[in-house]
């Protein structure tokens, strides 16, 4: 089995593949299974990367150039002030605007965009933005979280070695299984993959000089994950294929099937035998979720971009107090958004207020779920957005192996019925190729709450995780010696095809 250490978020699954090497010395063995681990580990993040800009309309190009330098300087002495960290200058733009109006377009203006990026310490970055906003800043573009480069080397280390224990635990699951005797490690191929940020905050805020007086924007990084997979080449000696059992397990919900189709491998000399069945078996296993991920939102609509932003600043404090007293796991802040709002009436758009919409994420379990929405809808959430459920980690790893184990066997029980039925004599396996599929949580539940400070008095919202279906599917290249005078009693264009 495989092992787990210490970080949080450990996912492990992966594919098998098995190619015979004809002549091969390794561990004196003619076949080859190589398995492929993978290994995710998430890492708290703890830096906070903001890009934000000043935007000006004017009637003339100077004019806009002139309040945007100034308030561009007003907001880079702001930044420095708080010691922000990778300060620098993104983007400079600077267009004419035009209106439209009978087929014929006139220049009513210019608009011009400095963008400035920095970092900081993630417990730093809502007051950070907060003081830009008050020193001139008008649009948020991008808001992303990220470990300190120690956090991430050492994750980058500890994730291969959980490929490669993931790996051995699908070998290990295979080969007893088939009951094949594993010899040498023969090739180790690394694939680390490109570990990005997670998907950043997208925001539009567009309101001139906003800013929170009476609370201060509430940011709260997620996690960053970290993938990487191994492959091991591992040679095996071939046991005879001659006892092919179904069998099953106590899993519940296991469902097997699959297809087996016969080629003629004229003149080949795997395993002493000049014919080869390959046959592909099918693992399904439904295991019950304990966890339920939430993401839910507090949408303010007032008449200046002001008064949206104070008071989705307090509300969303309020919902972090709440669900931080109840014990929500991987509590994170997944978007901010400032839009203005208009009217169109007679081919004229007038603006008529903001609207703004902060959004956060938590884990629970289950059956503490309910329970938390309805506090966060007191304390002023009043979107829910997304509801999925999953398994425990350690749960998903024991049935990721098990349908492994479940496959191998439907292989085993399909091969077994075409051999008998043909009165054929099975050999050795030749070939091995596991393909381990993606196994995504549930279809998500989605709701869409828009009621302002909606909540159930007296009672809790039930909430009921679904089951999680994990899926594998094994092939095998059986050798097997034909017997002479078999008819295939097959209609092929109306005659009958002889062995």
């Amino acid at each position: 089995m495989a092992d787990t250490n210490n970080l949080t978020g450990v996912r492990n699954s992966g594919v098998a593949i098995a190619d015979p090497l004809i002549g091969s010395t390794a561990s004196n063995t003619s076949q080859i299974l190589e398995v492929t681990g993978q290994g995710e580990v998430s890492v708290v993040t703890t830096l906070t990367e903001v890009q934000l800009g000043i935007r000006v309309q004017a009637k003339t190009a100077t004019e806009v150039q002139e309040q945007v330098a100034q308030r561009s300087t007003a907001v880079v002495d702001a930044l420095q002030k708080l010691g922000a960290q990778e300060l620098q200058t993104t983007s400079i733009q600077l267009n004419p605007v035009y209106s439209f109006e009978n087929g014929t377009q006139t220049l009513t203006g210019f608009e011009g965009l400095n963008t400035l990026q920095f970092e900081l310490p993630t417990n730093q970055a809502g007051a950070a933005i907060d003081k830009a906003i008050q020193a001139g800043a008008n649009v948020i573009q991008n808001i992303s979280f990220t470990a300190s480069d120690e956090v991430l080397q050492q994750a980058r280390l500890q994730v291969l070695s959980e490929a490669v224990k993931d790996a051995q635990a699908q070998a290990q699951a295979v080969f007893s299984t088939l009951q094949l005797t594993p010899g040498q490690i023969i090739d180790i191929d690394i694939n680390s993959d490109d570990n990005p940020r997670p998907s950043p905050l997208v925001s539009n805020l567009t309101a001139d000089r906003v800013s929170a007086s009476a609370s201060t924007t509430p940011i709260i990084g997620g996690p960053q994950t970290i993938e990487a997979s191994v492959s091991l080449d591992i040679g095996y000696s071939p046991n005879s294929a001659g006892t092919l059992a179904s069998a099953t397990d106590s899993l519940i919900g296991v469902r097997n099937s699959g297809r087996a189709i016969a080629d003629p491998l004229i003149g080949s000399t795997a395993s002493n035998t000049s014919q080869i069945l390959e046959v592909t078996g099918q693992g399904e296993v439904s295991v019950v979720t304990t966890l339920t991920e939430v993401q839910l939102g507090i949408r303010v609509q007032a008449k200046t971009a002001t008064e949206v932003q104070e008071q989705v600043a307090q509300r969303s404090t309020a919902v972090v107090d709440a669900l931080q007293k109840l014990g929500a796991q991987e509590l994170q802040t997944t978007s901010i958004q400032l839009n203005p709002v208009y009217s169109f009436e007679n081919g004229t758009q007038t603006l008529t207020g903001f609207e703004g919409l902060n959004t956060l994420q938590f884990e629970l379990p289950t059956n503490q779920a309910g329970a938390a929405i309805d506090k966060a809808i007191q304390a002023g959430a009043n979107v829910i957005q997304n509801i999925s459920f999953t398994a425990s980690d350690e749960v998903l790893q024991q049935a990721r192996l098990q349908v492994l184990s479940e496959a191998v066997k439907d292989a085993q029980a399909q091969a077994q019925a075409v051999f008998s039925t043909l009165q054929l004599t099975p050999g050795q396996i030749i070939d091995i190729d596991i393909n381990s599929n993606d196994n995504l949580r549930p279809s998500p539940l989605v709701s869409n709450l828009t009621v302002d400070r909606t909540f159930a008095l007296g009672t809790t919202t039930p909430i009921i995780g679904g089951p999680q279906t994990i899926k594998a599917s094994v092939s095998l290249d059986i050798g097997y010696s034909p017997n002479s005078g078999v008819i295939l009693d097959l209609p092929l264009n109306g005659l009958q095809q002889y062995a």
